[in-house]
């Protein structure tokens, strides 16, 4: 598995910078490295809570407007987040059942055009098309 800190004395630290004659010690972590251990050896919780229950994917609507709904659903207490690149969408939706995220949001063209969205529940398969209150009180009651 190899080491998963490491560090060590640094002569001359400072040198290279203009102040010559400071030495240094340090350690670092290397939190994939410590991340990948755990996962090899399986000391991760089975069961572990999906900490995100809504993830926004990235098709048409730019960033801005995927922000907006975002903040929308944490200034009620739901746990959301927008997934980092625009990947293909098997991708993201691999990324949502890695982490166990309940709900998938699609926003595209049409979408946007009739102030809806599409909401996928990543358990049942089910898409549904709802506004963003109702997602709200949806995930709510699911909340309870």
């Amino acid at each position: 598995m190899g080491s998963i800190c490491g560090g060590g004395r640094y002569d001359d630290l400072t040198g290279i910078f203009g102040l010559k004659g400071v030495s240094g010690v340090g350690i670092s972590f290397g939190a994939d490295r410590i991340y990948d251990v755990m996962n090899e050896l399986n000391l991760f919780p089975e069961m572990i809570e999906a900490t995100t229950k809504v993830l926004f994917v990235i098709s048409v609507p730019p960033r801005k407007i995927l922000s907006a709904l975002l903040a929308g659903l944490r200034e009620s207490g739901i746990s959301a987040e927008i997934y980092p690149d625009a990947a293909k969408m098997k991708k993201q939706l691999d990324y949502a059942n890695r982490k166990k995220t309940p709900y998938v949001v699609l926003v595209g063209e049409n979408e946007m055009k009739e102030g809806k969205l599409t909401v996928k529940d990543m358990t049942s398969g089910e898409q549904v098309r709802m506004t963003l209150v109702e997602l709200r009180e949806r995930l709510m009651k699911n909340l309870e």
